[in-house]
């Protein structure tokens, strides 16, 4: 048994013990685990933070929770191991690139791709530690020695091998397909990856004339449709309606003038996804551009002409676009509304508020554009996915996130894998000189099979590079070595847990599902954890713009890091799909240490020598209040288990911070410094708080750490210490409720000797002459209650505890309460005559609110009861 040490009688200094204890975890490598056959395996792999990423308030909600799971587990004697990484973020990373670059007055292309890359190479290198050291901070325990990066060689080369089998699968294939342009980025962006603002927009009315005559006029029969983008008319090649809306039924299969060159004429159609409620019920079909119109000119065979170029201005390159091209989209918008307004097509213009399509990252207004991508075939993917699910092989908590995987995997859509940034995993294609594409994993295998299929070595690589997600989505398995049969893969995958957020249950959640079981032959986890999302007090998101941005590092330099976790965890609830952040918990959790710090140095300072570790008294010599702690702590115990296996963490730190702060610290401590406990106190004082930092550590690492090797323990750190096992614990449940019902009798006691305005120490109780026999009983109330107690004369000497501690009351002397009831009647009368001049005032009835009188009127009355009840105590005290 190392020795326990004496620590200093100084407030507890989190920055003291916080990174020292840190160092040394890592420094002996108390994180590191190797795969054990022999243990059962708990394995997290972390979330992936973007390299470019900085600690914020989610990663409390998200990132502590894995860190008590693996704490938790190491500690039941798992083979308990939490794998770090971060992810290359390539929109992202390139986004902050190009804005470094921007400033010293160059650009990415000027650069060129290869120096381009070795920049982010270098950024990457210089800045993607900043996370992990605020991780370290917080005290997240991950194995620091496995720390993966999704550019690594390794997984990498994990990118290349899967990629191709898809393809040689034939689940990977190039279309021409509408996707999410981001003009800003210069790169597509998945659905998820774009954010819907709702804004005001105007709602134009534009007439498309028949065709047949010679010069459109304002009052030419033609078609009205409704749009909010003017711009795109440019490429359009429909208006539709719906086929059962009787205003149109003898328009279908004419065709009218595309507005405002009216150079261009395209035929009505009908088809039943119009809305004969929106607008005017008829719409303009432009595929290239827009969801809904792609879909119509499929089922149609229209043509899919585009009029914008990359960069959201207007391009004639597939269709005229006559005086308006090259005008930024949004100016184009402008003068041709001038042009329609000028030739008497613009009908009316209405206000009309609708979601606008932002990117995510840059805030870029999307432009849906029809262009040729790579993209996976995921319906086959997603049926083993789903019967996962299904089959309860994987299951979510809560278990209403489940419904929300399921239901994105019944309507999945093919994934855009082609993205525009040069920074991330450049795909692993090839073409030949004729356009052949060439799919291998490295440039020497695709020369080889371009010779032998299509005759020819000649080969360009296509400059564009697989979504972040894809490498993401393999996480699971090309952390742990795959495609190399490592002994990592083979004890540890699949992993038990994923910790993550809802909002990327589509981006993640699901793909790694669908890829682990494609490649690996099985799920990639047991089960999914969805962590509330953050807001602040008031229920809104948190950013810079509202100001109500919080930075964890800031609360853990306030308040320390272990009151930061706990301050989050509290707040924690399964039912609960959000959580409004108060700071207020970090101080109360602040506040728990110290309390949690006194009781330590209490325990110390005691003048007994302290007991081995796990040594308890005999039982028989077990004080009251010491079996009743005991069979408490037996309780914590098993409750926290319980409650930590459900992943309700809130309900687990509230039942264990109850414990601690209310029944340990307030209660039990305060009876050890009675005469009659100095035979047990330190044994039980050690064993309690042992056992209660051991139970606490998974939440709170450093000051349970500081507070267990500052007692008799077992072993060189808390890190690997047992959990604590409640056979090990005696339970005395006859004794627990004895002394319930004795705290019971001294609360009440308390609240008399409080009403009464009588000081601790000064205050005498009667009690029944039969309460002798309860001698532990007596003591304590006489002691914890802060009164005298006495006999009542010819009080039953027979009876139940119960009985017994009913009859035990405050004595108060007559005087006393007599100078008390004077003050009070006193006050009261001043107060009943304020409020009578208050209500005699004219003025104030007649200008107050109606409201403010009767509540005026209302505690007139409360005081006059009040002042009643007073006046007759104080008579039935002088009869």
């Amino acid at each position: 048994m190392p020795a326990a040490r004496r620590l200093p009688t100084t407030p507890y200094d989190p920055k003291a013990v916080e990174a020292r204890l840190y160092a040394h975890w890592e420094r002996s490598g108390y994180f590191h685990e190797e795969p054990d056959p022999a243990r059962p395996p708990f394995i997290i792999c972390m979330p992936p933070p973007n390299v470019t990423g900085r600690a914020h308030l989610g990663h409390g909600s998200t990132y502590a929770p894995m860190d008590v799971l693996v704490r938790y587990h190491r500690m039941l004697g798992d083979n308990a191991d939490w794998l770090p990484g971060t992810d290359h973020a390539a929109i992202a990373t390139e986004a902050k690139l190009v804005q470094e670059l921007k400033r010293e007055g160059t650009t990415r292309d000027a650069l060129g791709r290869e120096r381009f890359v070795g920049r982010a190479w270098e950024w990457s290198r210089a800045y993607g530690g900043e996370i992990n050291e605020a991780f370290r901070a917080l005290g997240f325990g991950a194995d620091w020695k496995r720390a993966r990066f999704t550019m690594d060689e390794g997984l990498s080369a994990a990118v290349r091998r899967v990629f191709v089998r898809l393809y040689r699968d034939g689940l990977i294939y190039r279309a021409k397909r509408l996707v999410n342009w981001d003009p800003v980025a210069k790169t597509t962006i998945s659905d998820a990856e774009v954010e819907h603002e709702e804004r005001e927009a105007a709602l134009y009315y534009v007439r498309y004339p028949l065709a047949g005559g010679s010069v459109p006029l304002a009052g030419d029969a033609g078609i009205v449709v409704a749009t909010t983008r003017p711009e795109t008319m440019l490429a359009d090649v429909a208006v539709a309606v719906h086929p059962d809306d009787e205003r149109y039924r003898a328009l279908v299969g004419r065709r009218v003038r595309v507005p405002p060159l009216l150079e261009r004429e395209i035929p009505v159609i009908a088809d039943g996804a119009v809305d004969p409620s929106f607008g005017t019920g008829a719409v303009k079909v432009t595929p290239a551009h827009d969801a809904a119109d792609f879909e119509i000119g499929e089922r149609h065979g229209l043509a899919m002409p585009s009029i914008m170029a990359l960069d959201a201005t207007i391009t004639g390159s597939e269709i005229d676009a006559g005086k308006y091209e090259g005008l930024d989209r949004f100016s184009a918008r402008a003068e041709i509304v001038e042009d329609l307004q000028a030739a008497g097509l613009l009908e009316r213009v209405e206000s009309h508020r609708h979601a606008i399509a932002l990117s995510e990252r840059t805030g870029a207004v999307i432009e849906p554009l029809l262009l040729e991508q790579w993209f996976v075939n995921m319906t086959s993917l997603a049926k083993p996915a789903l019967d996962a699910y299904r089959s309860g092989r994987v299951r979510f908590v809560p278990e209403r996130y489940g419904r929300t995987y399921e239901q994105w995997l019944s309507n999945i859509r093919d994934w855009n894998v082609s993205r525009q940034v040069w920074w991330g995993h450049q795909l692993p294609v090839w073409y030949t000189p004729a356009g052949d594409p060439v799919v291998a994993e490295s440039e020497e295998e695709a020369r080889h099979e371009a010779g032998a299929r299509h005759g020819t070595r000649e080969l360009t690589r296509d400059p564009d590079t697989l979504d972040t997600w894809f490498s993401s989505a393999l996480w699971p398995f090309s952390i742990l070595g795959w495609p190399e049969q490592t002994p990592e893969l083979q004890c540890w995958y699949p992993s038990q847990t994923l910790v993550t957020g809802g909002e990327i249950i589509f981006l993640w959640v699901a793909r790694m599902a669908m890829l682990g079981i494609y490649v690996m032959g099985g799920k990639p986890f047991t089960d999914v954890f969805i962590a509330p999302l953050v807001f602040d007090a008031q229920g809104r998101k948190m950013s810079k713009s509202l100001g109500n941005a919080i930075d964890p590092m800031d609360l853990s330099e306030r308040y320390g890091a272990d009151a930061f976790r706990m301050g989050m965890l509290r707040q924690l609830r399964l039912e609960a799909q959000e959580v409004r952040f108060q700071e207020s918990r970090c101080e109360e959790a602040r506040n728990f240490n110290n309390k949690i710090w006194n009781a330590l140095r209490y325990v110390l300072q005691l003048p007994e020598e302290p007991s081995p570790p796990a040594a308890l008294p005999p039982r028989n010599a077990l004080t009251l209040a010491d079996r009743w702690i005991l069979t408490l702590l037996h309780d914590a115990i098993v409750e926290v288990t319980r409650l930590l296996d459900a992943y309700d963490f809130g309900n687990a730190v509230e039942r264990l911070w109850h414990f601690i702060w209310y029944e340990f610290c307030d209660w039990f401590v305060e009876t050890t410094k009675m005469e009659g406990s100095r035979e047990t106190r330190v044994a039980v004082l050690s064993f309690v708080l042992n056992n209660a930092m051991r139970l606490l550590h998974p939440f709170e690492p450093f000051i349970s750490e500081e507070t267990w090797l500052s007692l008799p323990h077992d072993g060189d750190t808390i890190v690997t210490a047992a959990w604590p096992d409640p056979l090990e614990v005696p339970v005395d449940r006859e004794a627990a409720a004895r002394f319930a019902l004795v705290r019971s009798c001294i609360v009440r006691l308390r609240d008399e000797r409080a009403a009464a305005g009588v000081k601790p120490g000064r205050a005498r109780a009667r009690s029944p002459q039969g309460l002798r026999r309860y001698a532990q009983e007596r003591d304590l109330i006489g002691h914890l209650a802060a009164v005298d107690l006495g006999e009542t004369p010819s009080s039953p000497e027979e009876g139940s505890l119960t009985d017994m501690l009913f009859d035990v009351h405050v004595l108060v002397p007559v005087e006393h309460l007599t100078t008390r009831y004077r003050k009070e009647c006193e006050r009261l009368r001043a107060e009943v005559e304020r409020g009578q001049k208050k209500l005699a005032n004219e003025e104030f009835v007649r200008n107050a609110k109606p409201d403010v009188v009767e509540k005026e009127r209302e505690k007139l009355e409360r005081y006059r009861s009040e002042l009643e009840r007073v006046e007759q105590a104080m008579s039935d005290i002088a009869s």
